[in-house]
């Protein structure tokens, strides 16, 4: 028990907010597009967690920062500093590029159905944030290791 209360609470407390983050850009609105039938539709964090492995399939890879991610966490809840940084830093950059879907058309069917035109919303910005704080904390985890030196 003596051990608990040794742990620094900023080992659970950014693993944590990291995951509130993610849980809530999944409640939040992440991806606007209008139709070709000039219609608007938003799709949900939650919807785009379940389906967007499928991108993976026409060659777009930012929905596999969700398990780097969660890897990374792995690493981070049991102090693999670096490892943590690593994972964490792929995740990131896989996550980034979301951010370059914005720019092209998106593939919604294998029948040719694209989103011609889309727009991010909120819940990508929160879902970087998460992916970065997870990253910044196993940054300043290490670093902190670093200057307590070896126990």
């Amino acid at each position: 028990m003596r051990y608990l209360h040794e742990l620094d609470q900023s080992t659970w407390f950014i693993p944590a907010t990291s995951l509130f983050l993610y849980a809530v850009a999944c409640a939040l609105p992440c991806l606007e597009y209008e139709t070709f039938a000039g219609e608007r539709e938003i799709w949900f964090g939650y919807s785009i967690l379940l389906q967007g492995w499928m991108a993976i399939l026409v060659g777009q890879v930012a929905w596999l920062a969700n398990p780097v991610w969660l890897l990374a966490m792995l690493f981070f809840v049991f102090r693999r500093w670096s490892l943590a940084i690593t994972a964490s830093l792929g995740g990131l950059l896989l996550a980034g590029s979301a951010l370059l879907l914005f720019r092209q058309n998106v593939v919604l069917n294998i029948e040719g159905g694209i989103i011609p035109q889309q727009r991010p919303l909120i819940g990508v910005a929160v879902w970087l944030l998460s992916q970065v704080v997870l990253f910044s904390g196993a940054v300043l985890m290490r670093h902190r290791q670093r200057v307590a030196g070896p126990r």
